[in-house]
């Protein structure tokens, strides 16, 4: 029997009881043939105890008879005792399956007790980023990322309702706020990604990097939880009960981070700029000079030559500052310019007092005890020195152009943020390298 049922019955079976003491009341005051007190503790007997002992106090029948009086109280207490042992037999000893919120209550429970072993069955490790290769495997370790993803998380049952085979749950949920965690992996990812384009090898992203680099975003952060509401539905198969939608339970759990990571407005233009040259300013010398490719400006590998990249290379990332101005997108937001200005070392600067220093050597006649090689060599020396004591910065107005590829905010000319980092520094050097012994 349904729990509708059970309730029906109930429900019936008391309003019979209390009609009942009504009706016999009636009988006694006009003198006619009464019903049999058997029947009356019968009906109790069998659930109508408290719509017959109602029944007594409004028709005030049968106060006065000690066997009525005590029976029916105690006929409810036991039904009443009887009634929670049933309860808890049943949810006790009915197989989980066969009890749609005992299914819910077995998925859940697993998260929030943070066992390793019972988030793996729950979680598939494919489900938090869905967009990775299916066939990629990782190691049995990564479900420790689980265990910190869930380390606040805990569940409310608020509400239950079945109808033949179909039913739902209605759950309070406590989840990480996924739309944080999944901007700041975003962002970590994006670091990576610009990082990995100064690295002498590219190394591609595995689903196992995911998981290490969320398992770093996690242990490096504190996150405030959310609670929200979410309804699961089931389906009943036979007698077992199955989740309809396993993956969208998975994405609920997690604060719905798989599909934060997922949506290409998750950053604006602007931010993406913003965390492309943040990460440019934490860089060292040899990775920016990668980056900007600043060895085929001199195409030299020679000692010398290298000493004046890593002074440029140095100079740039203590001058290198940037404010956003503005942003604008196209009507349908697919693209984007971001205004910026771009404050970079001053070139010219160091061009000009590289001129008047090394005209003046050249009129010297330490110049013509040095020789060729000797000028030369100490040409590069003042370049070098001329560059690493400027203290003379320019800003330029600079326009970048982004489109959203639907996955995310991509720069479409790759060199637009180069030639602005660079300024005049193509120029400068041209001017140097074109002087007679330079």
């Amino acid at each position: 029997m349904t729990l509708t049922g059970i309730l029906s019955y109930l429900a019936v079976i008391n309003l019979t009881g209390f009609a009942a003491f009504g009706i016999d009341k009636y009988k006694a005051i006009h003198h006619k043939w009464r019903i049999r007190e058997s029947a009356l503790f019968a009906i109790a007997i069998l659930g109508g105890s408290v719509g017959c002992l109602i029944g007594m106090r409004v028709f005030h029948h049968k106060t006065l008879h000690p066997s009525f009086r005590i029976g029916i109280p105690m006929i409810l207490i036991v039904e009443l005792i009887a009634g929670c042992v049933c309860v808890y037999t049943i949810r006790n000893h009915t197989p989980y399956r066969q009890d749609p919120v005992k299914v819910v209550r077995h998925e859940l429970s697993s998260l929030s007790h943070r066992k390793e072993s019972d988030i793996a069955k729950t979680l598939n490790v494919h489900d938090v980023f869905p967009s990775a290769d299916n066939k990629q495997s990782v190691s049995s370790d990564i479900t420790s990322v689980f265990a910190d993803f869930f380390h606040d998380f805990s569940y409310h049952i608020r509400d239950f309702s079945e109808q033949g085979n179909s039913a739902s749950v209605t759950v309070s949920l406590t989840t990480p706020d996924g739309k944080t965690l999944a901007k700041e992996y975003s962002r970590q990812v994006m670091i990576k990604q610009i990082q990995n384009s100064a690295s002498p090898a590219s190394v591609d992203f595995s689903l196992e990097d995911c998981y290490l680099l969320l398992g770093n975003v996690l242990k490096n952060n504190d996150y405030k939880s959310i609670t929200s509401d979410y309804t699961i539905t089931l389906t009943r198969s036979g007698k077992v009960w199955n989740i309809d939608s396993p993956k969208s339970l998975s994405a609920a759990v997690t604060g719905n981070f798989s599909t934060y990571v997922a949506d290409a407005s998750l950053f604006s233009p602007s931010e993406i700029i913003a965390i492309h040259l943040d990460t440019l300013k934490a860089f060292d010398t040899e990775q920016l000079n990668r980056y900007l490719a600043l060895d085929f400006l001199f195409n030299s590998e020679d000692t010398s030559s290298r000493s004046v990249v890593k002074a440029i290379a140095s100079q740039l990332l203590n001058c290198l500052d940037y404010s956003i101005t503005s942003e604008l997108l196209s009507e349908d937001g697919m693209d984007a310019s971001v205004d910026l200005n771009l404050t970079s070392c001053d070139f010219s600067s160091v061009v000009y007092s590289y001129q008047e220093q090394y005209t003046a050597y050249l009129a010297s006649s330490q110049a013509l005890e040095d020789g060729t090689e000797g000028r030369q060599t100490h040409a590069t020396a003042l370049l070098t020195d001329c560059i690493a004591t400027s203290t003379q910065t320019t800003t330029t107005p600079v326009t970048i152009h982004l489109n959203n590829d639907s996955k995310n905010w991509r720069i479409t000319k790759s060199d637009e943020i180069t030639t602005a980092l660079l300024g005049n520094l193509e120029e400068a050097l041209t001017t140097i390298l074109t002087q007679p012994e330079s």
